[in-house]
């Protein structure tokens, strides 16, 4: 299903429900939100690897499986690429989709999820520094 440009008011219902969520973007981005935003609902991002959507990339490559890395992006622009990466990531058998989603989700959530990105926020100011245990 291609949408087209959506509001934000409606991706919260559709991502979950996406197999794979495309953001083939060819602007700067200074974060990759809708790809962040995709993988945690589960839903495994493929991005054009530029700006801050390199930077998603990267966070997801380091939680896919090494055999399903490469699936995380494609070069900026080439189509060829993508078609290729899209038509594979749609073919994967069931228990590697499950592998990509939970994956992409755990990349996420601690890195650029509120709870993470606060807590990042308020380190500096947490002297003396919380003792564990």
């Amino acid at each position: 299903l291609f949408t087209g440009p959506l509001e934000h008011r409606h991706l919260v219902h559709l991502l979950p429900l996406a197999d794979a969520t495309v953001v083939p973007s060819i602007f700067p981005e200074a974060f990759g939100m809708v790809a962040a935003e995709a993988a945690a609902a589960g839903s495994p991002p493929l991005v054009a690897r530029h700006s801050g959507l390199a930077e998603v990339a990267q966070g997801l490559e380091e939680e896919y499986p090494p055999h399903l890395r490469h699936l995380a992006s494609f070069a900026s622009g080439n189509a060829a690429e993508l078609a290729d990466r899209l038509n594979e990531l749609l073919s994967l058998p069931e228990a590697d989709r499950a592998a990509l989603s939970a994956a992409a989700r755990r990349a996420v959530l601690p890195r650029w999820g509120w709870a993470g990105v606060a807590r990042r926020l308020l380190e500096p100011f947490d002297y003396p520094p919380a003792r564990n245990g």
